[in-house]
């Protein structure tokens, strides 16, 4: 990672980012869950105190669920259904590509997000891990090493990628039926499509996170620069006139058009968080119309 991210204060990012754990939540209470024992609505049937329905008794269900008031009444065997109640599975996958950390606005943004998933996952009861992506490279992060910010000498170590390159997520092992929290700024050249697809492979379900900043969506240029490649810090002098600047913002538009439009037709919320501003209010723009962030 660039050395701008250790000039940051991490442990007042990391501090405010469970505060607003309090304020915001993960989205795991609109959808049913499988997995462990826990405190969410799961998608069979289990013993909660959650009643569902009823159906017919067949040898070898538990006869502690007959409904003897019914049988009473009928003299049929019928079982009282409750829903099971399980434990949700958070996996957070981190973009540490050096794009992530342009400046220090961005950087800072990125990060509250990064450990305010985390700390609703497990505020909310979650079995959670997180995932730091960086191109083909990721590794998988133990709690212990997202608040001890162990994080960032594995991110160090990862190889510095080309300016466009995908993180590579097919051969990341996620959980079945998990809920996968994508982090990153989007800006690589990636069919979003597949992509998506294969962020919710395993039947699994995910949101989306965009961090960015107003120095690449509406920036000011005009006139010669010097460009530096945030991934492989190469330098570029270019001249910037107003149909140069025109063109970037068209195709910076067109780049999210077209991510946005496979989000809704995947149902896999995707939310655009300004680095400008309080978080609570950034948050508030899109991620809790879209769905990808509740209020908790």
């Amino acid at each position: 990672m660039p050395e701008l991210a250790d000039s940051l204060d991490i442990n007042g990012i990391a501090a405010r980012a469970r505060a607003y754990a309090d304020l915001f939540s993960l989205p795991l209470k609109d959808r049913n869950w499988r997995g462990n024992p826990g405190d969410y609505a799961g998608a069979g049937i289990g013993s909660s105190l959650d009643f569902q329905d009823h159906r017919h008794y067949v040898p070898g269900d538990d006869p502690r669920h007959i409904n003897w008031q019914a049988y009473a009444r009928t003299g049929n065997y019928t079982l009282k259904l409750y829903r099971e109640e399980v434990q949700p599975i958070v996996e957070i996958i981190f973009d540490v590509s050096d794009s992530m950390f342009a400046d220090p606005e961005k950087a800072t943004r990125a990060l509250e997000l990064f450990y305010f998933a985390f700390a609703s996952g497990e505020k909310n009861g979650a079995a959670t891990t997180a995932w730091i992506v960086k191109g083909p490279r990721f590794k998988r992060l133990e709690a212990t090493a997202v608040f001890s910010h162990r994080w960032r000498d594995f991110a160090d170590e990862m190889e510095a990628t080309g300016a466009s390159a995908s993180p590579k997520l097919a051969a990341i092992p996620f959980r079945p039926h998990s809920l996968r929290v994508l982090i990153s700024d989007l800006l690589f050249l990636s069919d979003p499509e597949p992509f998506v697809q294969t962020l919710l492979q395993r039947n699994g379900r995910a949101v989306m996170l965009s961090p960015f900043a107003d120095s690449e969506s509406d920036p000011g240029w005009d006139g010669n620069y010097e460009f530096v490649d945030s991934e492989n810090h190469a330098l570029h002098d270019r001249r910037v006139d107003r149909s140069t600047l025109r063109n970037y913002l068209e195709f910076y538009r067109r780049h999210f058009d077209v991510w946005k439009a496979a989000s809704l037709r995947s149902q896999t919320p995707l939310a655009r968080i300004s680095a400008e501003g309080a978080f609570e209010v950034a948050m508030k723009l899109e991620a809790i119309p879209s769905g990808a962030i509740n209020f908790s």
